[in-house]
């Protein structure tokens, strides 16, 4: 857990100095919060309980996708035959599966 890691040169670990200089550090996804509090930070987490937290920054996968790329969007959309239908769920993208394989959405894609 020490800050400096030995050799040399000797070096600072910024990501354990972060932990201690921070109120809180965001894992923003559950998974990964929790991977951080039981592998990769799990001494600091038993030290500073409740420091390791879980905030999302509210942006859904398909909002991402709907806002970031248009034509990726475009494709979906016409694809599953409208906004609907993947919009109000991300386990409507499962309706693609059967597209993996499609030489003509695989080109537009």
């Amino acid at each position: 857990m020490s800050l400096v890691e030995e050799g040399y040169p000797k070096k600072i670990r910024m990501a354990y100095l972060s932990i201690v200089c921070s109120h809180a550090v965001n894992g923003v996804a559950a998974l990964h919060s929790q991977l951080i509090k039981t592998t990769l930070f799990k001494e600091f987490d038993a030290l500073y309980p409740n420091k390791i937290r879980n905030k999302t920054n509210g942006v859904t996968p398909r909002r991402w996708i709907y806002c970031c790329n248009p034509k990726l969007t475009e494709l979906i959309n016409d694809t599953l035959g409208g906004v609907d239908e993947w919009l109000t769920s991300l386990t409507n993208l499962d309706k693609l599966v059967p597209y993996a394989s499609d030489p003509t959405f695989i080109s537009q894609f």
